[in-house]
């Protein structure tokens, strides 16, 4: 089979499976398994509504607000450029701040592991990234495109 990869807003509420099944008219005896199983109700943007179990749904979706990084997916699926260049500039501004924290963490020796490489490249690499951010940031002036 091949493989696919989602990208899309869902609204959703813990619910178990017995609930769901009930709100559908679906009779399941409290005594079988599946009536306490945690999942989730989940509603699509077409208005499908269906049940996830708890640990499927956790795996594939990330809840608004909590995962900057995920919070880009669906500008980066755009048809517009410059929502898809809103997402490659957030994402890049993301890693930067993240990668500026382990170098400050690791030259004050308070990282929860040792890296394989010296701290020379990953300054390297940050400030490459720096780099990438002001072109980004010059490119966004001169396109109108406000990030």
């Amino acid at each position: 089979m091949d493989k696919y990869i989602g990208t899309k807003k869902v609204e959703a509420e813990p619910m178990t499976r017995g609930d769901f099944n009930r709100s559908k008219g679906v009779d399941i005896p409290r005594s079988d398994a599946a009536f306490s199983e945690q999942g989730y109700l989940v509603r699509y943007p077409d208005g499908y509504v269906s049940w996830s179990p708890k640990a499927a749904f956790e795996h594939a979706y990330a809840k608004a607000g909590t995962d900057p990084l995920a919070d880009t997916a669906l500008l980066m699926r755009s048809e517009d450029f410059k929502d898809r260049f809103e997402a490659e500039y957030k994402q890049v501004k993301i890693r930067f701040e993240r990668l500026r924290r382990m170098i400050v963490r690791y030259e004050a020796s308070t990282l929860p592991f040792t890296p394989k490489c010296p701290i020379g490249i990953l300054k390297d690499q940050a400030a490459a990234m720096e780099d990438y951010l002001y072109a980004l940031e010059v490119r966004a002036e001169m396109e109108g495109i406000a990030l």
